[in-house]
């Protein structure tokens, strides 16, 4: 008891083992907490710089809006007045028409105080323009921008150009429209541009502080960029850029090989989104080099603390691990006894009562054995009563009349046959035959049923030789051969014959008895599937009874008898064993574990 007690103080507790490691966790983590801390701070001044950054670009959209308006209002009147005479056919007097009318809007523009040029460029290459640098018109027309409306492709479109930043007069936003004829085919466009200073002014700005600048229409095509060549080209879908980079927000992104604040602010009027792209390196290079130097120890916090924790959980958790995975590994139908581990009060424990249920699992199945070795032996002198004591007599009479008709060899071979017949269901701890044991029965059946009745009845076996070797339970043929005795030759005296085929249905095993006799008429096919069928023969029907149970019992599943008739043609009885192989997996384990605790009981002994 003392030896016992000291042992027990040596194993150590698991629950305490993972408090500690728990313990240990936090203290890491609290560790980290106050490392981060840094990071969170130097944060705070990231929100405010993309604060103010958004805030400009803002400014630079509400300072458009007035302006982007105006020139919208002036597209409008402009194609309401230049599309009849854009869409006449092109001759000197229409050509003359369009630039009068042009000199008189110009001037109407110019009195009421906007500083705006138009310009009509068609597809047949005539242009009309009221700007006097002719440099603008043949840049926006080189440009993809352009493009897009020859070629039909859009009906609107802003493009915000900067030729130099330095210089104003480079600089111009132009409103597009697309002009289309009757049959909807673009013929031209009509761009309106403006020199609106205080947007220049603004963009200039934010130029020169070394910034990448470009404003996106609600479809993701670029209008304006601090790079004039990508003016018009597509860039991204505006759900997917919302989705990545938020609305009126920024983000600290990398690109290549630079830090970059990406800032945008979304006109939910135009639709238009206004974006940064500003190096935070240079501007922010000791903030940088301090959130730099927090990651990385909270990056190594991080894998010191879990390197940690992960040796200290392991020296715990590994005898669980091995307690656990012998469990798993052991076959449902086949439990072993397992080692006890004695590292930890919980593992001694377990083990210890893990083997205590497994012995109790063993008793619990060696009884249900022995129960269900009584229940087949009191099914199988059952089924012997079915060889009843008229059989018998009637049998024994026949051997007397061979004898005294001097057949002695033919009354010799019919007693041999009969005391086998006998003899088989004598030994109800057989409970499996193979079927080559089982059609040995059948055939031993039929000859005395052959000398009692002189009929004659054939036996045909189409079981191929390969299914010899499979085991089916003892006496399940015999009684359907013996129905077909007594109910299918009973009004048939020559030409009598019984057929057996088997085979595999997916995972059931069949057996098919035919007979050539008289048939079963629909009315009593049905009162046997009932299972209240009383026959007229002095057989009570109990033979395909028990078959039926006993196939339940064994098998399960959708295991049973059908039959198959038609009158006056034939029976077919067909015997269905489901869930055949899986049953023969575990029959073999059973037997093997009996043999084992069987091994174990003679050990101990």
């Amino acid at each position: 008891m003392k030896h016992r007690r000291i042992r027990h103080r040596q194993r150590k507790n698991m629950s305490h083992a993972l408090i500690a490691t728990s313990v240990f966790c936090i203290l890491v983590s609290a560790t980290i907490a106050i490392l981060a801390m840094a990071y969170f701070t130097f944060h705070m001044v990231l929100e405010e710089k993309g604060a103010a950054r958004i805030d400009v670009l803002q400014q630079i959209s509400d300072s458009n809006a007035v302006n982007r308006m105006n020139m919208v209002n002036v597209m409008h009147m402009v194609h309401e007045d230049f599309s009849p005479l854009l869409l006449e056919e092109s001759n000197e007097q229409i050509d003359r028409q369009i630039w009068e009318k042009l000199q008189e809007t110009t001037a109407l523009l110019h009195h009421i105080g906007m500083d705006l040029t138009v310009d009509i460029v068609m597809n047949d290459q005539r242009v009309f323009t009221t700007d006097e640098d002719e440099s603008n018109l043949k840049n926006l027309i080189n440009s993809y921008w352009y493009i897009r409306h020859y070629s039909g492709e859009t009906d609107t479109s802003w493009n915000l150009r900067f030729g130099n930043a330095n210089d104003i007069s480079s600089y111009g936003l132009s409103y597009g429209q697309t002009i289309y004829n009757a049959e909807g085919k673009s013929i031209g466009v009509v761009v309106i541009t403006s020199a609106y200073e205080a947007l220049f002014r603004s963009f200039q700005k934010l130029i020169s502080d070394g910034g990448t600048v470009y404003i996106l229409d609600r479809n993701g095509i670029i209008i304006c960029h601090s790079n004039p060549q990508r003016v018009g080209n597509w860039m991204t879908n505006m759900e997917v850029f919302a989705e990545e980079h938020g609305r009126n927000a920024y983000r600290i992104m990398q690109k290549g090989h630079a830090s970059t604040m990406l800032t945008n602010y979304w006109d939910p009027d135009s639709g238009w989104t206004f974006v940064e792209e500003q190096n935070i390196n240079s501007l922010l290079w000791d903030g940088l080099i301090m959130v730099r130097n927090c990651l990385i120890c909270v990056l190594a916090g991080c894998l010191l603390a879990g390197w940690l924790a992960y040796v200290r959980m392991k020296r715990v958790t590994d005898v669980l691990a091995d307690f656990t995975n012998r469990i798993s590994d052991m076959p449902a139908d086949c439990i072993k006894m397992l080692p006890v581990r004695s590292e930890y009060e919980e593992t001694f424990v377990l083990s210890r009562a893990f083997n205590g249920m497994v012995r109790r699992i063993r008793e619990l199945i060696a009884d249900v054995q022995v129960r269900e070795q009584e229940k087949q032996r009191t099914e199988y002198d059952f089924l012997q009563a079915q060889i009843n004591p008229h059989f018998l007599n009637n049998t024994l009479l026949a051997v007397k009349g061979l004898i005294a008709m001097g057949e002695a060899e033919r009354a010799s071979r019919m007693m041999n046959e009969l005391v086998e017949l006998l003899h088989i269901p004598a030994t109800p701890e057989i409970q499996f035959v193979t079927l080559r044991e089982e059609l040995h029965l059948v055939r031993n059946y039929i000859s005395i049923m052959n000398c009692r009745t002189e009929k004659g009845v054939s036996f045909v076996c189409g079981i191929p030789e390969r299914m010899m070797k499979l085991y089916v339970p003892r006496m399940i043929l015999q009684p359907i051969v013996g129905n077909a005795f007594f109910h299918g030759f009973a009004e048939k005296d020559a030409g009598c014959e019984i057929r057996m085929r088997a085979g595999y249905r997916g995972n059931a095993l069949y057996v098919e008895v035919t007979d050539n006799g008289e048939g079963i008429t629909p009315e009593r096919q049905r009162e046997i599937a009932r299972g209240n069928y009383r026959s007229e023969r002095f057989h009570h029907g109990i033979g395909l009874k028990n078959v039926q149970k006993r196939l339940q019992i064994i098998y399960g599943g959708s295991s049973g008898v059908r039959i198959e008739s038609e009158l006056g043609k034939f029976t077919t009885v067909v015997v269905t064993m489901d869930h055949y192989q899986a049953f023969q997996v575990h029959r073999k384990a059973c037997e093997e574990a009996v043999k084992e605790q069987k091994d174990e009981n003679y050990g101990s002994r």
